[in-house]
């Protein structure tokens, strides 16, 4: 068992481990939680469940979604957004909406889905409450969504569309908090585009405006920030001392959150002034509380500076075990996301069941009330006879329409069924046809560069040495040896490129990574790219080599066109006799379920089925997509 892995164990059986540093200005623990609070407390709740009026239970579900949207439960907090503006429903008074309350359930629904990263569902909440509140009957819940939907626009890196926002509180705010928060938000626009010079000024007007403010985690999210710009200043002392108080208030308040993301930036410090000891014991600390209070988020965070950690620390072992976990919970988030996506599908699918089931009984019912009707006015012996007549052809027509019934559906499934077949062999055909391409072009360049050398080459090099053997020592001839050895060099050049020497003669890990630095420098996207171990890869037999380097090529090249992503990710190892890739980009992601398998995917596939290799994409909307090969060597 690794090391790393040893210790976590070790620790996670103490109930309230602490560890302390001591430094020039004080002590500093970190702390491992046996106990987190998820939940607002039980009375809250009781007094909900006995409220019997509207605005007493407006208040408390307004008062519990508070303290989820502190403790950031994204789960929660939409469930009491929603739980809001179902209750502001039911109260209508002749249609008549209550607007404010409306007002305050948009703010906490969106306020949820910032937290998710659903910044389009949070920018629909926002404006469906700018829609609803004016300025003058309520302007806290005005600059709530007006400053919130700014705050989208800054995510989504629309800066242009966030400014007028901002502007329009700074001046006419005169409530400090908003205040504030627009300059803690011009702060975060020149933070995102690393200026320094102009954040650090707005974020220290922000915190004079906020000095008195209730909500004292928007406070440390900008000490955050500056202790960060303090960090990339070279001011180490600075930059410690604030993360240290961030530490210390967000264990105090129970900010679970920050607290890891404080730990979190003081062991990437430490890691920086290479004291790897307290960046080892800080950043396993931080990585036991992020699996204790399940945030896989935070978890991926903290493992990926773990593993640069023993990267640098040249401890590969652990560094690729911890990348193992790394994979692990990345592919928990993806299956989450999707089984969640599976249930609200369910929920939507029983809802229209029992809406189906309400009309049917509803019309039942109006067929029941015209029969009674009409049974009134008719004599019972016409009716008899009636229905003796009635029954029988009814019964055919039922009969009848169920055929028909049963023949159409059999007719449809028949067409959807040659439908498939037809898409099926078109796939096939398509993949024999670009795998057939794919070999005959190798087999070509071959065969052109092997006649270029041996045939051509073979008689240029013997003309030029005959030349050589000529007695006759004339400018001509020296011209014409000249002119012949040129030739040879130019024929021999086209038939080594032909064929991918570079292969052979660079290491393989070098010529990915020189690939991904040209892309670094002409695309907005920032790429990591972590070999593990180098050496055998770098072994690796050539054919492997091409048509690996070509599916990361593929892979980018798709990433680049369709993803929207900021981020990507390619893990390549060898473990237990084979070569594992992992690509995982943060972009749009896509359904797979519905999006057609493309060229370039169809080239991938086409060259892991020379190598026997298994290919498995998992993306899901808005959610970014991770792809996995395995290579058996």
């Amino acid at each position: 068992m690794p090391k790393v892995i040893f210790k976590l164990i070790i620790v996670l059986f103490l109930s309230s481990l602490t560890y302390g540093q001591k430094d020039d200005g004080g002590n500093s623990t970190y702390t491992v939680f046996s106990v987190t609070f998820d939940r607002a407390p039980d009375s809250l709740y009781q007094q909900l469940n006995r409220a019997d009026n509207f605005k007493d239970k407006a208040f408390y579900i307004e008062s519990i979604a508070k303290i989820h949207l502190e403790l950031g439960n994204t789960d929660s907090i939409n469930y009491y957004g929603k739980y809001l503006v179902d209750e502001v429903q039911k109260n209508q008074d002749d249609g008549v909406i209550d607007n404010l309350h409306l007002s305050k359930a948009y703010s906490i629904l969106a306020k949820g889905k910032m937290l998710q990263g659903l910044y389009e569902e949070a920018m629909k909440f926002y404006l469906q409450g700018l829609e609803i509140t004016k300025i003058s009957e309520s302007p806290y819940l005005y600059f709530t969504h007006s400053l919130g939907l700014a705050s989208v626009y800054i995510m989504e890196e629309a800066f242009d569309k966030a400014t007028p926002l901002l502007d329009n509180a700074i001046e006419n705010s005169k409530n400090t908090y908003f205040t504030g928060l627009a300059k803690k938000y011009y702060g975060d626009i020149f933070y995102l585009k690393r200026d320094i010079n102009k954040s650090k000024p707005y974020y220290n007007e922000a915190l004079l405006d906020l000095e008195k403010s209730p909500d004292k985690k928007l406070a440390l999210k900008i000490k955050l920030n500056l202790g960060t710009m303090e960090a990339v200043s070279k001011n180490t002392d600075s930059a410690l001392k604030l993360f240290e108080e961030v530490k210390n208030n967000a264990n105090k308040n129970k900010y679970y959150d920050l607290y890891v993301d404080a730990v979190l930036r003081i062991g990437q410090l430490y890691k920086d002034l290479k004291n790897y000891h307290n960046a080892q014991i800080i950043l396993s600390i931080a990585h036991i509380n992020t699996v204790q209070w399940d945030r896989m988020e935070l978890e991926k965070q903290v493992i990926q500076s773990l593993v640069d950690l023993y990267r640098e620390m040249k401890d590969y072992k652990n560094a690729y075990a911890l990348m193992t976990q790394y994979v692990s919970v990345s592919n928990r988030i993806i299956k989450e996301q999707k089984s969640k996506e599976i249930k609200e599908l369910e929920v939507k699918y029983q809802t229209l069941q029992k809406e189906n089931e309400i009309n049917s009984l509803r019309e039942e019912q109006l067929l029941k009330e015209s029969e009674i009707k009409r049974q009134k006015t008719i004599k019972y012996a016409f009716l008899i006879g009636f229905l003796i007549l009635l029954i029988p052809i009814i019964a055919l027509l039922i009969v009848y329409y169920q055929k028909l019934q049963a023949q159409s559906q059999l007719n449809t499934q028949q067409q959807e069924l040659n439908k498939q077949k037809v898409s099926s062999l078109i796939r096939e055909q398509e993949l024999k046809l670009v795998k057939a391409s794919v070999e005959a072009q190798d087999e070509e360049r071959t065969r052109i560069a092997r006649e270029l050398h041996d045939s051509i080459g073979g008689n240029l090099a013997a003309i030029k040495m005959q030349m050589n053997n000529l007695v006759d020592k004339t400018s001509l001839k020296e011209t014409i040896v000249s002119q012949l050895d040129e030739t040879y060099q130019q024929v021999r050049e086209i038939s080594h490129n032909l064929i991918p020497s570079k292969f052979s003669q660079n290491a393989f890990t070098t010529l990915i990574s020189e690939y991904i630095n040209k892309l670094d420098t002409s695309a907005d996207l920032d790429i990591v790219f972590m070999p593990y171990p180098e050496d055998k890869i770098n072994a690796l037999e050539e054919n492997i080599k091409v048509e690996v380097f070509n599916i990361i090529q593929e892979l980018l090249t798709n990433t680049l066109k369709y993803a929207k992503a900021k981020n990507v990710e390619i893990h390549l190892n060898i473990h237990n006799n084979s070569l594992q890739l992992l690509f995982e980009d943060n972009g749009v992601g896509f359904d797979t379920t519905k999006t057609p398998t493309g060229i370039g995917l169809q080239n991938i596939k086409s060259r892991l089925e020379k190598l026997n290799a298994q290919l498995n994409i998992d993306s899901s909307i808005n959610h970014g997509t991770a792809v996995t090969v395995e290579i058996p060597l």
